[in-house]
């Protein structure tokens, strides 16, 4: 059996580019790990780059100015999400703009002139994100008025008097406010009604109405234009969703992103009419943002594969295919590639999955097998760039990705399905994946894992104690012991969002503590491996220490690992290196086989 280390380290030592943000000079910026931790990068147009941050904390976002050729990018300390912002002018050092380290900043929009930033921020009482102004030239930050709750600050409009502000009270909704700059005055912008989503809105230069994201009336996110307090009008709705949109500098065309069972396509479409103009090939993955070039002549986005970490790409106007402009660093040898599958579900029903093959011969008994349930539960497993699952089927075990019932990406009812009462559903599709892996001849059926992080390990944790017969190991980042205890310390500004999506603390108790694992953890018989990062604000600690905690006392086997410098997910290459090489220790000893 090859060494853990020398089976992890080609592949997590592999840097990615990602997040690219033009400015208005033409200069392209993106994100890059190649130093240890995701850093502010500077391409030229020739490809070449060098960094312009150097921090031990990851740069979380870099946004380029609309005047001249600086940006303003934006980091937290140990990984505890209350992002500082920093304006980083087109040479020389990053100036800090904030330095509040017990406040949360949201990054917003530039003004027009791109004298101050729009952002939010939770200085006056934690659990809410007021819409604040903050100047570049150092002056004092003036908040426009108070709200209620998690916001957004989406858009600021063209003739500089307005910003638009989004909240999102629930999973699947999101509405629209105009608030006046001068007064702090707030109006609805998008129509009344509960239940749809309104998000990434923009703006038409002659601030008229603007584009946006919306599945008003229908199942999928599609591009729609409206007035302000108008009803959206749809443009390009296809089956699927639609999930980036940005608008050309002259306002002529849309460049979106359309996810096709979690594959990304890039479109050009026609601003007016929503027809498609283009679209230009690239290669399969996935595409986290797009950004025009100044000139309006390309589209610059970044793409992240199965096989290789994210890289910078350019669609140029009248190309067939976009072109490669910049790569940190070269593809590691030997990542697999993600197959597209689906498999029966308890009532039924198919649940779509991505399903990672070990390379080789396949062994006598069959390959071991590790099912990685992915968090949110509002998110989407995406066949992108995975060191941790590249190196588990390199170890020679087989990884099957489900998008259980509840994840987003497959409509809105899909999504629904497991709301609440329906969560033990999600489970069940656990266990039916287990099931499926079995009946494949291919498959060690004694040797089936389970692994997640976030929701994600609270469903591992689910799967251990209402299955605990199924499963030879499991492994669990930061998940949810009881949610009891996860609400009574979990960051206030994610409470009213999560009882929403999961049941009211106080209202659904009863509820809650039936699907609490930690009342379960006796039927644990598998070994368990934990790890936690010690600043997460949204799981904290004593949810991996209270499960920890309960097993130990009973003798089940589980590794516990923590690191005192990172949050809700391990963002440090050396971190990383740690938790990964401890997994592929945890998970050789566990499922594999003398071979």
């Amino acid at each position: 059996m090859r060494r853990p280390d020398a089976i992890l380290d080609p592949m997590l030592d592999a840097p990615a580019a990602t997040l690219p943000s033009y400015a208005a000079d033409g200069r392209l910026y993106c994100l890059s790990d190649a130093a240890g931790s995701a850093q502010v990068w500077e391409v030229r147009p020739d490809g070449a780059a060098a960094a312009r941050t150097a921090h031990r904390d990851a740069v979380a976002f870099v946004a380029g100015s609309p005047v001249d050729g600086g940006a303003v990018f934006g980091r937290d300390a140990a990984g505890d999400e209350r992002i500082q912002l920093y304006r980083l002018p087109p040479a020389g050092v990053a100036q800090a703009l904030t330095a509040a380290p017990k406040v949360m900043h949201g990054w917003g929009a530039f003004a027009p002139d791109g004298s101050a930033v729009a952002v939010t921020a939770n200085a006056r009482n934690p659990a809410h994100a007021d819409p604040v102004i903050l100047p570049l030239d150092g002056g004092p930050m003036r908040r426009l008025r108070e709200v209620q709750g998690p916001h957004e600050l989406a858009a600021w409009h063209p003739d500089g008097g307005s910003v638009l502000l989004a909240a999102a009270p629930r999973a699947f909704e999101s509405l629209l406010h105009r608030v006046d700059i001068a007064t702090g005055a707030s109006t609805p912008a998008t129509p009344g009604g509960e239940g749809w989503r309104h998000q990434a809105p923009r703006w038409r230069r002659d601030g008229e109405g603007f584009w946006l994201l919306t599945d008003r009336g229908r199942e999928f996110l599609g591009v729609a234009w409206m007035a302000p307090g108008g009803t959206p009008r749809f443009l390009h709705a296809p089956e699927a969703d639609v999930e980036r949109l940005e608008v050309s500098p002259d306002g002529d065309r849309l460049a979106v992103v359309v996810n096709l069972g979690g594959w990304s396509q890039l479109r050009l479409l026609d601003a007016a009419t929503g027809q498609v103009v283009a679209e230009p090939r690239h290669l399969p993955g996935v595409i986290q943002k797009l950004t025009w070039r100044p000139d309006g002549g390309a589209v610059a986005f970044d793409l992240l594969q199965p096989t290789r970490p994210g890289t910078i790409w350019l669609a140029e106007t009248g190309q067939a295919a976009a072109r490669l402009l910049f790569a940190a660093g070269a593809a590691p040898a030997g990542a697999q590639g993600w197959a597209a599958m689906s498999f029966s579900a308890h009532d039924g029903r198919d649940i779509p999955a991505f399903l990672i093959q070990p390379e080789g011969p396949r062994p006598a008994g069959g390959w071991p097998a590790l099912i990685w349930v992915h968090g949110g539960p509002e998110m989407q497993a995406l066949p992108n760039w995975r060191p941790d699952l590249q190196a588990i089927a390199a170890l020679g075990i087989a990884v099957l990705v489900p998008n259980i019932r509840g994840s987003t990406g497959y409509g809105r009812a899909y999504a629904a399905l497991d709301d609440r009462e329906l969560r033990m559903d999600a489970v069940r599709d656990v266990a039916a994946a287990r099931a499926w892996l079995a009946r494949q001849p291919e498959i060690d059926a004694a040797g089936i894992a389970v692994m997640g992080q976030s929701y994600g390990g609270w469903m591992v944790l689910m799967a251990v104690t209402h299955y605990p017969d199924l499963w030879a190991a499991a492994v669990e980042y930061y998940g949810i012991a009881r949610w009891k205890t996860f609400f009574e310390r979990t960051g206030p500004w994610r409470i009213g969002h999560r009882a929403a999506e999961y049941g009211d603390p106080l209202r659904d108790a009863e509820l809650l503590e039936s699907l609490s694992p930690l009342h379960k953890a006796a039927a644990i018989r598998c070994p368990l491996f934990v790890a936690q990062g010690m600043t997460d604000p949204r799981v904290p600690p004593q949810e991996s220490e209270q499960i920890v905690a309960a097993l130990r006392a009973r003798d089940i086997p589980v590794e516990y690992l923590t690191f005192p410098d990172e949050g809700h997910g391990f963002l440090k290459r050396d971190n990383r290196r740690t938790a990964y090489r401890e997994v592929l220790a945890f998970l050789a000893r566990h499922l594999l086989r003398e071979r």
